[in-house]
């Protein structure tokens, strides 16, 4: 018999080492990483914008339509892509982006990673709010299943579209094997290399949602009460609304406490993580929220917000307030950096916890959602 074909667009993953590699990007490439060992009875084909230099076992086509020509992706997407997907014979195709072809009448599983365009209007451009919306909207009524990658996101989607809870799988995103807790002498290296001493660390995109003003206003009460000898570390490429977070730090007269450091490179990455003292997440929502889990990997203690999908993956090992109030989140930094013994207890329930987050474990659940589909 002739192995079930299974495609997936691919389109938003991007060069590696560049600071879109990150988000969507980092899924599909988790995912696909690991497709091929969780689902080796289905022959895999994935549609790229260029030549990924990873994944083995996928069939990669390469389409030219860059991840970041919106517009031209988006028409791609509705006409060329069913019409190759037929010609292939596909069997089922998957969406890991919001969006399915309108048209082509194969069958569908389509992934939605968060819905923050919904439920967090205010911090996305009107023309990108409006078409994720009506993607999404579309893409749930064809799809055979759908995908959302914590129960946080999964009660969104049937609350806000109405689609039937038994239709959605959750599949929990995984944490690469090269975030773990670095040695105190590499620790101590890379505080030296980088001349900065302790500090609090951030990443992720620069970007409202994240609360970054409320953690800048923490900090600024933390200084004021001479409880921290910290400098404010933020890593991450500049998102929509990023000036307003560079105005806080100048209008509190924090430029030489709070150093930006752009886009942080995956070799990078787990350094930046495992040097710091503590690793602060504010975000208003997540879908999933991977930095904290990152951070956790590499032994690093957490703050984050209670909220959406953060208590789902930090669960006891980091510990949540309150979004909103900058005064509740400086006493939870307050108290993790006077405290080194909750410090290390933290940093290794917080490894502990990240073991269990794996990309073959969501690769295995994704190819069980296949394979509901193809029975």
């Amino acid at each position: 018999m002739r192995a079930p074909h299974v495609g997936i667009n691919a389109q938003l993953v991007a060069s590696p080492g560049t600071y879109r590699s990150a988000g969507i990007s980092g899924y599909i490439d988790g995912l696909l990483s690991h497709l091929p060992a969780a689902a080796p009875r289905y022959r895999l084909s994935a549609w790229v914008p260029q030549a990924h230099p990873g994944w083995p076992g996928v069939a990669q086509r390469v389409t030219g339509v860059a991840e970041d020509r919106v517009r031209r992706r988006i028409v791609w997407e509705q006409t060329a892509l069913p019409l190759q997907a037929r010609r292939l014979r596909v069997d089922l195709f998957h969406g890991p982006a919001f969006a399915l072809p309108a048209i082509g009448g194969v069958p569908s599983v389509v992934s939605v990673p968060d819905l923050s365009f919904r439920l967090f209007p205010a911090y996305h451009p009107r023309g990108r709010r409006l078409y994720l919306d009506l993607i999404t909207r579309l893409s749930l009524a064809r799809a055979r299943a759908v995908i959302a990658i914590s129960e946080s996101t999964k009660q969104d989607i049937c609350r806000l579209y109405g689609v039937p809870a038994q239709r959605v799988h959750v599949t929990h995103l995984g944490v690469d094997e090269r975030f773990s807790p670095p040695t105190e002498a590499a620790k101590c290296a890379f505080r030296q290399k980088t001349g900065l001493g302790p500090y609090i660390y951030y990443q992720g995109t620069l970007e409202p949602r994240k609360n970054l003003n409320l953690l800048v206003e923490a900090y600024r009460q933390l200084q004021q009460a001479g409880e921290v000898g910290h400098r404010l570390v933020l890593g991450g490429a500049p998102g929509w609304g990023y000036e307003a977070i560079r105005e806080a730090v100048v209008r509190h007269g924090l430029e030489e406490q709070v150093l930006f450091l752009g886009y942080v490179s995956p070799a990078e990455s787990p350094q930046w993580y495992g040097a710091a003292d503590l690793f602060v997440y504010p975000s208003a929502y997540e879908g999933f929220g991977l930095p904290p889990l990152e951070a956790m990997a590499c032994g690093t203690p957490v703050v984050t917000a209670n909220t959406s999908s953060l208590p789902e993956v930090v669960g006891e090992a980091g510990m949540m307030v309150t979004p909103g109030d900058g005064t509740v989140l400086a006493e939870a930094m307050g108290r993790l950096l006077g405290d080194a013994e909750l410090r290390a207890e933290l940093g290794r329930a917080g490894h502990r916890r990240a073991l269990s987050f794996t990309w073959a474990a969501t690769a295995a659940a994704t190819a069980e959602v296949y394979r509901k589909c193809l029975a």
